[in-house]
């Protein structure tokens, strides 16, 4: 009888121990289902976070796309509409002349290349509020001829048209607004990315706003564009210029610069 029950209870003792090994397995079971779950939110969030950026990298396309084709219509619409003018002073021509050298006017947005353009033009100070959407081509009829200038835009989008013209120019106009301290070291490196992509290409740069009280002098332009490394095989001249109230004359300096870009346009026909 001892014997049995002895064996009775060994055998309940197995049984239990079966029931909590059978339980333990549920349990790690379980866990591995929860983890299981884990993973798999973790990776639809992924996913998620992927499509958005995939979505939010194409939108970005589309728009610089948008922005893209938006420049190109602007463009064309500009030649269209330089094409109807009746006018020698303005026309925005996408190609240079091939017959006649242009002289090339460069320059931050804002700098006052229009307004300085214009002025040089009609020997009378003309400001323009709009900035260059593109380019602006201006002639200036002189004692010997004509010269024709091209202005650039000055903004982002249309500065990469600059190396195009420059290798057909007669001469470079690099246009600095003297108060604007903050884009000095931005017009150098615009400067020295030009004057590289033509190593002979005389230069003739107008320190322009002298007339605000915070212009930095001549002097300090000349260091603020390191413009003592522009070459010993170029020449180089820079010019401290402002214009005043609309319709009075162009001051003397700006007389001078234009006599001068005359001259240098001569030399190089």
């Amino acid at each position: 009888m001892e014997r049995g029950k002895v064996k009775k209870k060994e055998k309940e003792k197995e049984t239990e121990k079966e029931k909590i090994r059978e339980k333990g397995k549920e349990e790690k079971l379980k866990r591995k289902e929860v983890e299981q779950k884990i993973k798999e939110k973790e990776k639809e969030k992924q996913e998620k976070q992927e499509r958005r950026k995939r979505k939010e990298k194409e939108e970005k396309r589309t728009k610089q796309g948008k922005e893209t084709k938006k420049e190109k219509e602007q463009f064309k619409g500009q030649e269209e509409e330089g094409e109807n003018k009746d006018s020698t002073l303005t026309r925005t021509p996408l190609e240079p002349l091939e017959k006649n050298k242009q002289i090339l006017v460069l320059g931050l947005d804002g700098a006052g290349k229009t307004s300085v353009l214009h002025s040089l033009a009609s020997n009378r100070v003309q400001h323009s509020v709009a900035p260059t959407q593109g380019f602006n081509a201006v002639c200036i009829n002189t004692e010997d001829g004509q010269m024709e200038f091209l202005e650039i835009g000055g903004s982002e989008p249309f500065r990469s048209y600059s190396e195009t013209y420059l290798s057909k120019g007669l001469l470079l106009i690099f246009v600095v607004d003297s108060a604007d301290h903050s884009r000095l070291p931005e017009a150098k490196k615009y400067l020295h990315q030009l004057i590289a992509a033509n190593p002979v290409l005389p230069l003739v740069v107008f320190a322009n706003k002298q007339d605000l009280e915070t212009a930095y002098h001549i002097t300090d332009i000349h260091e603020a564009l390191a413009l003592s490394e522009v070459g010993n095989d170029r020449k180089m001249f820079l010019f401290g210029t402002h214009l005043t109230k609309n319709g009075s004359e162009i001051p003397s300096t700006m007389q001078d610069a234009k006599d001068l870009i005359a001259q240098l346009a001569a030399d190089v026909q």
